[in-house]
């Protein structure tokens, strides 16, 4: 198997412009105009760096552009003479080479010390030993320039020649040696100190306990980070002198460098599990934290104490404050990852002053101005769900976070929820707080505009009203909120007023008809008609306390379904209570019969009229009202609250799980550690295994699937063309998190050498090759393998298409083609199950705009089975609980959620439902931020849900 070899390349130049003519770029290269030249060397080494080889211009250079002293030309000459070929095909020094080398001496003597800079670094890129010997003594020479910048490059030019060519410089590291002694300019010194370490590691030691001596905290920045490494690799190679080594970290963490601080952290937290390095090392990543301006700089540090969190929680602990006053910051983010950082650091001693803190930050959110009010309230919101979970984990705090939190419960914002969660949580968790919460949240109540607060504080109201003065009380803050009857607009009376006669504006008196009242119609049981007038219900805008009122009267009939079913469980808690008096409960429950009929009047004589759904749950509501004895009305209220304890319960399950899985696993300390550096030829099963995982999981962003890893890579082998074709080619696909590899193998099946054989790929979708493609010669039967990089930039479906050329054997002037078979990219590659809360779920469902909806066309008659379809297909995550999917009737609906290797959202619904004779009928509905994800995954769904 034969490939060409691709010679090593230290530039990458992008050219998109049209190509000059040879002819062109030598006039302008021979010219006198320096503009010109300088334009037409650029080009030169564009289209030389993007396949177009110049090397025939190389003499005209040597003659008209070398000799120039124009520093740009200069510069851009080096750059030309660093990337083209300076051998023959034997490996002999081309002869303009001397030209070259000529050149090159004079410059590194050259008067002007940007053009010895330049000249060194160029001798730094030089791999020819023909080249350099005749330069090293002008090299040397370099080091005692007076010139800081010279003597910089001068010593990476040594360092670069004793690295290649040993023999050239053999007493390199004994002159930097002593150069370094004497040097004042900090790069020069850690340049010369960088050279020591890789050359000679004795001669560095040396010097580096010289400088302790000499105080090593008043040394450069860039002279520090090269001691830090030679620190770090003396360490791993003199375990035995580890503590010495470690003082000097030590007191490199007292220097004024960010970097320095944060990589001497690193160093600790590597070669080092005391308490006190750790402890250290934790300090200055939180010192970084507080002071460091950058935020790039803060996350990556937020991401180093997420390790020390993970290996070292109590010692972080420690720090529990500290890292919250670094909350200071603006950016939201960042806000969010400190509070995801410090709530699992909370602890029995320390939760006190952390809730303490995090209810003053809340306080601070309201009184604040900030330019952008939707991050403060999203920061409010992010405080009260830390704040929860402190207090659903640490419950001898809640009776300090209850008068603080719910007067957050008013608020329009997404933090009313998050409150009245907390709440409901709080009281069904802790009883002896039911009263007090109970009481607040009734006063809060008229208040309340946001309607899913509204909802979740009339189910509490149901739930948790144990007494017939509570009760009571709670029936009277309802009706003041709903406010006088009917609740019928008063612009509907006014449009009935009018249709009525055109001598409606006077009564029969002639005197102007109340616009405040409004007559209603209705039959008594003798059959004879009754007409009631009514006082209506002006104007319902403007004030908080009439918001309830305005949601009902423009329709939001869930929310009235959820008044009627929370009045109806407070009239069965007082029929179950044994001493109330009968003509209470029987006036009670006439009351609420009363909010029923009026809400049902509403809901049939207002637009939009009520849907079936909450038509249906109100007229339930009154045939248990009008039944109270029966098994029903009884059961209703018991297994409400049982329901919301399962709940809870399968909350708690969750949360424990997720944190099961996030904590380590320690590995027992009687198991057998395998080295597979010592592993013979006859290496065991398990040996293998793990070295394929290791591999696959440093280059694969996929699971390493350990029963049949030989067999899934067979899985992704693509023919490519046909047996039958003068060529055969096939490509592995290897998709990692943001690029494909394509491993293709391509045969030479006839009887002559293809000359100039190129594998042309082009791409559809979010898909980009990297590189040009190379063109092969290939003998008689014989093989190459080629590979390609794609990159990707989105979750779609893309496809890889594209054909092989090469020479015609006949006719050297003809091209033939072979054309390969499409390579379609699957999107479950970069899709893997995630989760989220049922209100972050509800936020992003609302707020996606892209929204796929795929028919349920399957032979599966199992619901539970269809699911588990979808889920494997897609690989997503069920986000509906087990509870609620239990049992056996004739629909489902349950909600998805994954997440891309891009940071993409998916959702999903299923809604299906199964019909007498066993088929399944319904949709699944996709959203999504992109359109590309939507369709990908509704494609899948409609191909796989058939099997």
């Amino acid at each position: 198997m034969s490939q060409t070899q691709e010679s090593q390349c230290t530039q990458l130049i992008h050219f998109d412009g049209a190509s000059p003519s040879a002819k062109e770029l030598k006039e302008d290269l021979e010219g006198a105009n320096v503009d010109k030249k300088i334009e037409a060397m650029k080009k030169v080494i564009m289209l030389h760096l993007n396949g177009e080889p110049q090397s025939s211009l190389t003499m005209t250079i040597i003659r008209f552009v070398l000799p120039n002293d124009n520093h740009t030309l200069k510069k851009l000459t080096l750059y030309f003479l660093e990337i083209i070929d300076k051998t023959d095909a034997q490996g002999r020094l081309l002869p303009e080479m001397i030209l070259v080398c000529n050149f090159i001496r004079n410059d590194l003597q050259h008067p002007n010390e940007y053009v010895r800079g330049c000249t060194l670094r160029f001798v730094c890129k030089v791999k020819e030993m023909e080249l350099i010997e005749p330069l090293t003594d002008s090299i040397l020479t370099n080091l005692d320039n007076r010139h800081s910048y010279v003597r910089r490059n001068a010593i990476l030019a040594v360092f670069t020649v004793f690295q290649r060519f040993p023999h050239l410089l053999p007493d390199g590291p004994e002159l930097i040696e002593g150069l370094i002694e004497n040097e004042s300019d900090a790069t020069a010194r850690r340049n010369a100190f960088i050279m020591l370490f890789n050359a000679a590691p004795e001669r560095a030691v040396r010097y580096l306990r010289k400088a302790i001596d000499l105080d090593i905290t008043s040394t450069g920045e860039h002279f520090q980070l090269a001691v830090v490494d030679l620190l770090r690799h003396l360490c791993k190679t003199n375990p035995q002198e580890k503590s010495q080594y470690l003082r000097v970290i030590f007191s490199l963490l007292s220097s004024k460098s960010a970097a320095v601080l944060f990589q001497c952290a690193n160093t600790l937290l590597t070669l080092s599990t005391s308490p006190t390095a750790i402890r250290e090392s934790a300090g200055t990543f939180v010192k970084l934290l507080s002071s460091h301006g950058d935020n790039n700089v803060r996350l990556l540090v937020l991401d180093r104490l997420e390790e020390i969190k993970k290996r070292f929680p109590d010692i972080l602990s420690e720090m529990l404050m500290d890292l919250l006053r670094t909350l200071n910051t603006p950016n939201l983010d960042i806000r969010r990852k400190v509070l995801d950082l410090c709530l699992d650091l909370v602890r029995e001693a320390n939760v006190d002053k952390a809730v303490q803190f995090l209810k003053k930050e809340v306080v601070r959110t309201q009184g604040e101005v900030e330019l952008d009010k939707q991050a403060s309230q999203e920061y409010r919101q992010s405080l009260v769900r830390c704040i929860h979970q402190c207090v659903v984990r640490h419950p001898v705090v809640a009776n300090q976070i209850l008068p603080v939190l719910s007067d957050y419960v008013i608020e329009a914002g997404p933090s009313a929820v998050d409150v009245i969660l907390f709440m409901r949580e709080i009281m069904q968790k802790q009883p002896d707080l039911r009263e007090e919460a109970l009481n607040k949240l009734l006063t809060m109540f008229p208040s309340i505009s946001s309607p899913r607060v509204l909802r979740i504080a009339l189910w509490i109201f149901s739930v948790h009203s144990r007494s017939p003065d509570e009760i009571t009380r709670v029936l009277e803050v309802l009706k003041d909120a709903l406010g006088p009857f009917p609740l019928i607009p008063a612009e509907k009376g006014k449009s009935q007023a009018t249709a009525k006669s055109s001598g409606a504006d006077t009564g029969d008196d002639g005197t102007a008809a109340d616009a405040s009242k409004t007559a209603t119609l209705s039959i008594n049981k003798d059959g004879t008609y009754v007409t009631t007038l009514l006082e209506s219900a002006g104007p319902t805008e403007g004030t908080p306390e009439q918001a309830f009122r305005n949601h009902l009267v423009t329709g939001d009939f869930f929310l009235a379904s959820v008044v009627c079913s929370t009045v109806t469980k407070l009239v069965l808690s007082l029929y179950s209570m044994e001493d109330v008096p009968q003509h209470q409960k029987t006036s009670t429950k006439n009351d609420v019969l009363s909010i029923l009929v009026e809400i049902l009047n509403l809901g049939n004589s207002s637009v939009p009229i009520i849907d079936d759904d909450s038509h249906e749950r109100i007229c339930l509501c009154k045939a248990l009202l009008q039944n109270t004895s029966s098994t029903l009305s009884q059961e209703v209220l018991p297994k409400s609250i049982a329901a919301f304890a399962d709940l809870v319960q399968d909350n708690a399950k969750a949360s424990a799980a997720a944190l099961t899985a996030d904590q380590k696993k320690y590995t027992p300390v009687d198991s057998s550690l395998i080295f597979s550096q010592l592993a013979g030829v006859n290496k065991s099963a398990a040996e293998v295994e793990i070295e394929v995982e290791d591999v696959q999981l440093a280059t694969s962003n996929q699971q390493v699937n350990r029963k049949s890893d030989f067999l899934s890579k067979l899985n992704k082998v693509i023919q490519l063309t046909g047996r039958s074709d003068p060529i055969y080619s096939e490509a592995t696909v290897t998709v990692h998190q943001y690029d494909i590899l394509l491993d293709i193998l391509v045969v030479n099946q006839s009887d002559s050498t293809m000359q100039n054989l190129t594998v042309e790929l082009a791409t559809m979708g979010d898909l980009k090759l990297c590189e040009r493609p190379q063109s092969y010669t290939l003998a008689s039967h014989e093989s190459i393998g080629i590979k390609a990089n794609i990159k990707v930039s989105s979750t779609e479906t893309g496809v890889i298409f594209g054909n092989i050329v090469y020479d015609s054997a006949t006719n050297p002037n003809d091209r033939s083609c072979v054309i390969l078979n499409d390579i379609h990219i699957d999107i479950m590659d970069y899709i893997t199950p995630a989760t989220c809360t049922a209100t972050q779920f509800r936020s992003m469902w609302a707020e996606f705009e892209w929204e796929n909806k795929v028919v349920v066309n399957t032979e599966v008659k199992s619901l539970r089975e269809y699911l588990d379809t979808i889920l494997k297909h897609t690989n997503m995550k069920c986000l509906t609980s087990d509870s609620s999917l239990e049992g056996d009737c004739d629909f489902l609906s349950a909600n998805l959620y994954a997440k891309s290797s891009f940071g993409e959202d998916a959702l999903a619904n299923i809604s299906v439902e199964r019909h007498m004779e066993g088929r399944l009928e319904g949709f699944v509905r996709i959203r999504s931020k992109t359109q590309g994800i939507a369709l990908s995954l509704g494609d899948k769904i409609t191909m796989k849900q058939k099997g």
